[in-house]
């Protein structure tokens, strides 16, 4: 008899275990649940633009920024060619959203330099660039 108790504990402390595992590692999957933070990136960045000589698949600037701050987050982006500022935005972002942001810029300003994109959020910056 107390065997069969040992058994049975065991096996209802296991099936506890294991749900237990199971709620905390779906929140840590949840990539909002109690965390803070943000990426930006561009959205094609393995542009080839002397290879294929076509002007959408080289010249694309396209980037996005996704806000996982947990609440709607204002972003301040710069564009910069070499050094000078060619846009300053504001945007903002609902929580959990991305936003896809496509600057046009003149291809003959920016053929040839590097173009960077710096995003902040608050005390953060992001900063990205191209070498087009």
């Amino acid at each position: 008899m107390p065997a069969k108790i040992i058994i049975i504990a065991t096996i209802i402390l296991l099936i506890v275990s294991f749900s237990m595992l199971f709620v905390i590692e779906a929140k840590n999957h949840n990539y909002d649940y109690k965390k803070s933070w943000s990426v930006v990136y561009f959205e094609n960045p393995r542009d080839l633009s002397e290879a294929t000589g076509s002007l959408q698949a080289g010249d694309s600037l396209d980037f996005v920024i996704e806000n996982h701050e947990g609440k709607n987050a204002e972003y301040t982006y710069k564009i910069f060619i070499n050094d000078e500022k060619i846009i300053e935005e504001e945007i903002e972002i609902a929580a959990g959203a991305k936003q896809k942001i496509s600057p046009v810029i003149e291809k003959e300003k920016s053929k040839g330099n590097k173009i960077t994109v710096i995003v902040t959020y608050r005390d953060t910056e992001y900063k990205i660039y191209k070498n087009k």
